[in-house]
């Protein structure tokens, strides 16, 4: 059996002053840091064999943190990085509403068709994690990977997991800072879902 546990990063900056991060490879909070604790407490007797993060601080971080328990060696693949927001990179929330507000409407509503304005498609950000994804599965049979990425690159990797195609990726929830997801192969078969978003270890901190 494969395992993959895919954990968005803890809290950075960008999540606590509300604007958009993307490719800023932004500093985490002591909030974030809380959150790595009560993570890494919560899967300190998971069987982890082998970390894949983005070279971004936030999951760098956030990998160290957790690995803390196991040891075991950390492969830095930016396919796993976070969307390239181009001309949003920076930007507050409340700002991007007001100066691209089809767009914005797009990111919450439409995300299957959203384009970043110089950056990227989430089409584009879906195939690049998928390849990840093949690649990651194919390396490790029967281990278990624990993937530490980004909030709209990871909702593309369970959308994909899921078995679909990015026209459905509005029925995949985004997952908030150290959110834990786990999913499993058995042989060739199709990915088992066995946990989405969980955030129960996060109540107390």
């Amino acid at each position: 059996m494969t395992k993959l546990i895919l954990l968005r990063h803890c809290q950075a900056e960008g999540n606590l002053k509300r604007f958009f991060q993307g490719k800023i490879d932004s500093d985490i909070t002591p909030h974030g840091r809380a959150q790595i604790g009560a993570t890494a407490e919560l899967l300190s007797a998971e069987p982890i064999d082998v970390f894949y993060t983005s070279s971004l601080t936030r999951a760098q971080k956030s990998t160290d943190g957790i690995n803390v328990y196991h040891e075991v060696p950390v492969i830095t693949d930016d396919r796993l990085a976070e969307i390239d927001a181009g001309k949003w990179e920076g930007k507050f929330l409340t700002d991007i509403e007001k100066e691209y507000p089809e767009q914005f409407d797009n990111w919450h509503h439409h995300p299957e068709i959203f384009a970043a304005p110089d950056g990227e498609s989430m089409a584009q950000v879906y195939t690049r994690v998928k390849a990840a994804l093949d690649d990651i599965i194919k390396e490790n049979k029967n281990k278990t990977v624990c993937i530490v990425s980004h909030g709209c690159a990871i909702k593309c990797m369970m959308c994909y997991l899921h078995g679909w195609n990015i026209e459905n990726i509005a029925n995949v929830p985004l997952g908030t800072n150290m959110s834990i997801n786990v999913v499993r192969f058995e042989d060739d078969k199709k990915p088992e879902i066995i946990m989405e978003n969980f955030t129960d270890h996060l109540q107390m901190v």
